[in-house]
């Protein structure tokens, strides 16, 4: 079923969005979520299902790459994306039908619909995430063998380049590489694929659940009342509600170019005086309750205020605050032996195998 969306879809979407990468800074979702909303006062972007499409139709991914350079610092002048759509249409010879996320959450989650209104074209309410991961070879679509490449990448600079590349791991380093050469973020679109190949390998729903969390979120009603309607939505459970007593930045070096500042949080279970701590690069990777593992990535974590039920934002936690630390499982595609060995703990030098690998 096709959907209109309006630009109370897209409120609701930029805090969903949040919520599902309470790490990041949310300025640059909000500076988009706004010239979104404005850009649908004079033209309409249509949300559609993978299914609506001819099974063959050629769709892409677009979202955007950044090292170390926050987008709303130098933001995109508006033809990146569309100029990156051309590159690919022009490398394959044929023309791209929808558009989907590179990723279900943060700035990326909201992304597709400036895309879509500037170029017309439908966007796929799907993912290869169905949450935000570090690097653009963590997709389920890897997992199904959907190749990355074709990517077209364009940067601050006005640059544009097309990488070919094989293997996901190498492809991730050279669009490193040349993102910080483009000025610090780029525009891409990356992994051309059928309709049909997505609908197999993709995570659905992911916009609209979004928005859904967005509408939750967003009501007048209690942090308790909140947190229940995310536990029928979502299966949000609550591994605690937890008073900051401790921040850090850590010494541990990040090793696969992975682009973060690694970090950690000690908090202190407000009932029953558990002490839980929390081990950060960009997105809560690990949540230890007493030493034990409560959450490991892929699993995702997410803190709200425990009093409005608001996101809080890592970068605003300051010791005293208390949060409702909040677990949802990621798509079941993340729980196969080859989704484990792309995310779990180990994959971002944390030694540590996922609790699933030994329960089957």
């Amino acid at each position: 079923m096709s959907t209109v969306l309006t630009p109370d879809d897209v409120g609701h979407l930029r805090t969903g969005a949040h919520f599902l990468a309470c790490a990041i800074d949310p300025t640059a979702i909000h500076v988009y979520a706004g010239m979104i909303q404005e850009t649908m006062q004079t033209r309409s972007v249509e949300l559609i299902t993978v299914d609506e499409l001819a099974p063959e139709d050629l769709v892409v991914s677009v979202g955007m790459v950044t090292q170390g350079l926050f987008i709303s610092d130098m933001p995109p002048v508006g033809d990146e994306f569309t100029g990156c759509i051309e590159a690919i249409e022009t490398r394959l010879g044929r023309r791209v039908r929808a558009i989907y996320s590179l990723a279900a959450a943060n700035i990326n989650g909201i992304i597709p619909l400036m895309v879509g209104l500037q170029s017309s074209l439908p966007v796929i309410d799907s993912d290869p995430m169905g949450r935000v991961f570090p690097l653009i070879s963590q997709t389920t679509l890897n997992i199904g063998g959907v190749a990355i490449a074709p990517i077209a990448l364009m940067g601050a600079t006005g640059e544009r380049a097309v990488v070919e590349a094989g293997d996901p791991q190498r492809a991730e380093t050279l669009v490193r590489a040349l993102v910080t050469e483009l000025g610090g973020w780029a525009a891409t679109v990356m992994y051309p694929c059928s309709a049909r190949q997505l609908a197999e390998h993709g995570v659905h729903g992911s916009i609209s659940r979004m928005i859904r969390i967005g509408q939750i979120l967003e009501a007048e009603t209690s942090a308790e009342s909140k947190f229940l309607s995310l536990s029928e939505l979502l299966g949000v459970t609550r591994i605690a509600r937890g008073r900051v007593s401790h921040i850090e930045g850590l010494s541990r070096p990040t090793d696969l170019g992975l682009p973060a500042q690694p970090s950690s949080v000690t908090l202190e279970d407000e009932t029953t005086g558990q002490i839980i701590r929390m081990e950060i690069q960009n997105e809560i990777l690990l949540v230890l309750v007493d030493g034990a593992v409560a959450a490991a990535v892929p699993d995702m974590v997410t803190l709200l205020n425990s009093e409005h039920g608001s996101v809080a934002n890592l970068d605003d936690l300051r010791v005293g605050n208390v949060v409702d630390v909040l677990k949802l499982s990621a798509a079941p595609q993340w729980y196969s032996e080859a989704g484990l060995d792309l995310a779990e703990p180990a994959a971002f030098g944390i030694p540590l195998q996922h609790p699933r690998r030994h329960h089957g």
